[in-house]
């Protein structure tokens, strides 16, 4: 199977404004089967964790957000 994200890995929120960097802790795979699944990562950053899924990640920081763009 093909994750876009890996443990331990370094990413952003797409729609977080301060754009803190955050590391994946978690990855989670439910569904009926290998072909019909949804991957939910686990983001920590600091002392706090929240779930999100691959579509609300970026590997890159996106300056324009901070910037109010």
């Amino acid at each position: 199977m093909n994750l876009k994200f890996e443990l331990g890995e370094t990413v952003y929120l797409k729609t977080d404004t301060e754009q803190l960097q955050r590391m994946v802790t978690e990855i989670s795979l439910s569904g009926s089967s290998m072909n019909d699944h949804v991957v939910i990562y686990e983001l920590s950053q600091s002392d706090l964790s929240s779930k999100h899924y691959s579509a609300e990640m970026s590997r890159n920081r996106n300056a324009h957000i901070n910037l109010g763009i």
